[in-house]
């Protein structure tokens, strides 16, 4: 089923506006011409307009309100754009619609989700001369009904397998830059220092992102530039499932490297019973397991916990955690510090809770039960200096603005880039249950756990692998509780906890685990004895 066949099984292209509802391609085509053809959009409806339409029109400029497209080539966000004629056309700003005349233009909608609200925004701007594409689409199947339905999966799989037929090239590695990232980040900031005829290609979803110098970016979303660099690379380096549509191919290496650290709590993919209750979805993560040909490890537990929740099969190359690396950085504190806005004098506490599952399927926000407004007084007293809190939800979720107190020591850092930054400069780190809790410990720095909801998270919402009450951390369910916990706090016993907890677990970091991982990578490349 195409896009334009899915938007009208839900009914999109009924709408009260009669005079949009009966738009044609062939009124659109008269009015449009000599006049200058704009496409609002740069998603799956112009894919579907470049593949179907666009030999009879000509376009001028492409506008989009997503700021993550915006200033892109239009071949890097577009599948059907990337290698024609408009793969260099930047995608801009829909105000830049202001600088024409509007008698001598005309604007094509390609959304087919967000065309009513886009309407409006054109109206707004004193726009009458648009187009619908869906409309114009469903007025031509209305009108021939025996028009055959464009078969995308038929597309894809004729592309995915003449992809399959161009060369593996023998210095190519794809790494996921997606919803985390920051194992690769640090391997590919290794493999340039150790090696510099690579082509690193990152799979990303925010193009705002700055890329390193000799890294090339490719968005997630553009399926034939993503499919095409997958199909042809020695090495896959994910934090993540691969798509199931990409196809491993013989000589083609898959190294998982998860996106959390060298020790995780909760239970994850197959073990984690609550959130995988489709065959469908079981079968997924049991395939993908089974072609990982290697998993970057930082602990026996680490690498068994992976051949349950994956299903792993493949080989452990015990490298640590990537990731973790930047904690043993020294010159980040400062860097991190002048992005915030903050001096180096500055003491920072490190708030990350995780998501709740239920709470994510009703609304995208989640309510914060931590006191913010006296926390920076109960640290101060307890350690003296100015602080500030930093507070980073979990990435699937936005943190209402109105939630944070009207104070400048209390600030949202949920849209800065790299977690592990925050993670580097944080005195004390108070979270619930993401094992971004470990990363802190590697240094032997206060972690405090704030869990309310602890009893019914456990019991039904995740699974935990180990004991929450055998971590090396103090747990505190009110806030009450917290502030007693940070003002009884003593740093040896502290220490001397965490230090035997991670010799239990067998997690040993030492700020060098990307550089094992990128000498691993550069063998396998070269097809030595690894």
């Amino acid at each position: 089923m195409d896009i334009i066949s899915r938007a009208m099984r839900k009914g999109l292209h009924l709408c009260e506006n009669m005079a949009v509802e009966e738009q044609t391609w062939e009124r659109f085509l008269e009015v449009s011409e000599k006049k200058k053809v704009f496409i609002f959009g740069a998603g799956g409806g112009t894919g579907y307009f470049l593949r179907n339409r666009c030999s009879d029109i000509k376009i001028f400029s492409v506008v989009d309100n997503d700021k993550n497209m915006q200033n892109q080539k239009l071949g890097l966000c577009c599948a059907d754009a990337w290698h024609t004629e408009y793969a260099d056309m930047i995608i801009q700003n829909p105000d830049a619609l202001n600088d024409y005349d509007r008698q001598g233009m005309v604007v094509l909608i390609t959304s087919t989700n967000y065309y009513f609200p886009i309407a409006k925004q054109l109206k707004h701007m004193g726009i009458d001369n648009y187009y619908v594409l869906l409309m114009l689409e469903a007025n031509k199947r209305k009108r021939q009904k025996d028009i055959i339905e464009e078969d995308f999966n038929k597309i894809q799989n004729e592309y995915i397998e003449w992809c399959c037929h161009q060369d593996v090239a023998d210095n190519k590695i794809v790494m996921l830059i997606g919803v985390y990232g920051e194992h690769a980040r640090q391997i590919t900031k290794a493999l340039l220092e150790m090696k510099s005829d690579l082509d690193i290609v990152w799979i990303m979803d925010n193009l705002n992102e700055e890329e390193p110098e000799g890294v090339r970016k490719i968005y997630c979303k553009n399926w034939k530039s993503y499919i095409y660099e997958m199909e042809t690379a020695k090495i896959w380096v994910y934090d993540d499932l691969v798509p199931k549509i990409i196809r491993k191919r013989r000589n083609q290496y898959y190294i998982q490297a998860k996106h959390w650290s060298s020790i995780t709590l909760k239970k994850f993919y197959l073990d984690d019973k609550a959130n995988y209750k489709s065959a469908e979805v079981m079968e997924r993560i049991k395939s993908d397991g089974e072609r990982m040909d290697y998993l970057f490890s930082g602990s026996r537990f680490d690498e068994d916990s992976c051949k349950s929740g994956f299903m792993f099969k493949g080989e452990s190359v015990r490298v640590g955690s990537a990731r973790s690396d930047i904690l043993f950085d020294n010159s980040i504190r400062k860097k991190v510090l002048s992005n915030l806005g903050l001096n180096e004098s500055a003491k920072i506490c490190l708030y990350v809770p995780t998501y709740r599952l239920k709470e994510c399927e009703k609304s995208s926000s989640m309510k914060i039960a931590l006191d913010m407004d006296i926390l920076p007084k109960i640290l101060k007293d307890k350690w003296g200096g100015e602080w500030f809190l930093l507070v980073r939800l979990h990435p699937s979720l936005k943190l209402n603005e109105d939630e944070l107190p009207s104070d400048i020591h209390i600030m949202n850092v949920g849209n800065y880039p790299n977690s592990e930054e925050l993670v580097a400069v944080s005195d004390v780190l108070i979270t619930d249950y993401s094992s971004i809790m470990f990363e802190q410990a590697y240094r032997e720095l206060p972690v405090f756990l704030y869990a309310p909801d602890r009893w019914k998270y456990i019991d039904v919402e995740r699974g935990l692998l180990i004991d929450y009450e055998k971590l090396p951390f103090p747990i505190a369910e009110s806030n009450g509780e917290l502030h007693q916990c940070i003002k009884s706090f003593e740093q040896k016993t502290y220490e001397k906890k965490v230090i035997d907890f991670l010799d239990f677990y067998g997690v040993h970091e030492d700020g060098h685990a990307s550089e094992r991982a990128a000498k691993f990578i550069i063998k396998l490349l070269q097809n030595t004895n690894i």
